[in-house]
């Protein structure tokens, strides 16, 4: 790999003030030697770059070489990247990670994500996330409606048990981020945990258009077969699958037109391997505005909110299923039980915000 990924640090305004403390950049062996650090208007009192060893995993080099009072940034795009636990990570450590292996990611790929971290804005998505937590308790439910096919389903939002996650705006001390960062997402347990017998209150027409993100987990697969899916699937760029759920579980599926027969095909394929990919079992409210969709199976565009937020949809958790499938939906607006919008926009967006080829 011949580009260079510079890191700058001081533009990272996720991690916060940095004086005492020092700056770690982990990551594989391909990546290292072509990360430059540059700590141009940072304090840091040191910043290094640490590289995995053969078969060494992240949470070993958390426990043995990465140092107390440390901002931490992790680009592993060779080698799976779970999060490590809170006692792990400890309280004096800042961890920001990003998503750079359940899809393939190029250098190009993490180079476009990377300047998309600098623009991020963390005190924009505080108060992005606070006003959305503000809404939420005043409404009785919250509404997903598609204007422009005429669909609507309702979340009893409020109901026992569910899990709120927010992966957006600042990161203190003995916090960490997937990064770009940018989602509120709700699950009916935790983040980390699995069953089918749970579900999330859901119940109407959901739509699926837009950009799908086929992400892989640790069991054995091919990138062959996972383009291949994709590949399926990506027709929802252009034309939409209605899906109609009853109590969090999709019953049946409808392709808009012939042009999204290949991923209404390719979601009955799943269902019928694995009934777990009909449980709706995340919803992610994603808040990064300063995100342009890279075409393309990438998992770090998962984050895209467009100018007021988008919405995406979770079928699947790795590594329970063999596949995560994450279909980020620009139609779809989400509404209090008293018509406020929370994210998106009336009607849906015009059209989706792309990044240039150049880009890619």
């Amino acid at each position: 790999m011949g580009q260079t990924l510079t890191i700058r640090p001081a533009r990272l305004r996720q991690f916060g003030p940095s004086r005492d403390c020092g700056f770690v950049v982990v990551t594989t062996p391909t990546m290292a030697k072509n990360i430059e650090i540059d700590a141009t208007g940072a304090e840091y009192d040191s910043a290094i770059v640490i590289t995995l060893g053969d078969s060494e995993r992240f949470e070993e080099a958390l426990a043995s070489r990465i140092p107390d009072d440390s901002h931490v940034l992790a680009v592993c795009p060779d080698v799976f990247f779970e999060s490590p636990s809170d006692e792990l990570l400890g309280p004096r450590r800042k961890l920001l990670a990003m998503a750079c292996n359940s899809t393939p990611t190029s250098p190009e790929v993490i180079q476009h994500f990377y300047e998309i971290m600098e623009r991020t804005s963390s005190q924009a998505q505080d108060a992005f996330s606070d006003t959305f937590f503000e809404l939420l308790e005043e409404s009785e439910e919250l509404v997903y409606a598609d204007a422009k096919r005429g669909t609507m389903a309702t979340l009893q939002h409020l109901q026992d048990g569910l899990v709120w996650n927010q992966q957006a705006g600042s990161v203190d001390w003995g916090e960490q981020q997937i990064v770009p960062s940018g989602e509120i997402s709700v699950l009916p347990v935790e983040i980390t945990e699995f069953s089918s017998s749970l579900h999330l209150p859901l119940a109407g027409d959901i739509v699926f258009r837009g950009y799908p993100i086929l992400h892989n987990g640790t069991p054995s697969f091919t990138r062959e077969d996972q383009a291949r899916i994709h590949g399926e699937l990506a027709c929802l760029n252009h034309s939409a699958v209605i899906a109609h759920v009853e109590d969090g579980i999709i019953t049946r599926i409808q392709p808009e037109n012939d042009g999204a027969r290949p991923a209404a095909r390719m979601l009955e394929a799943m269902f019928s391997v694995d009934s777990r990919y009909q449980i709706v079992w995340e919803m992610g409210h994603a808040l990064n505005t300063s995100l342009d969709l890279l075409p393309g199976n990438h998992a770090m565009n998962e984050v895209y909110g467009g100018t007021d937020g988008c919405l995406h949809w979770g079928l699947g958790l790795t590594p329970y299923t063999q596949y995560h499938l994450d279909i980020i939906s620009p139609d779809t607006t989400v509404s209090t039980s008293r018509g406020t919008i929370v994210l998106g926009v009336e009607g849906g967006y015009q059209e989706d915000r792309l990044a240039s080829p150049a880009a890619s």
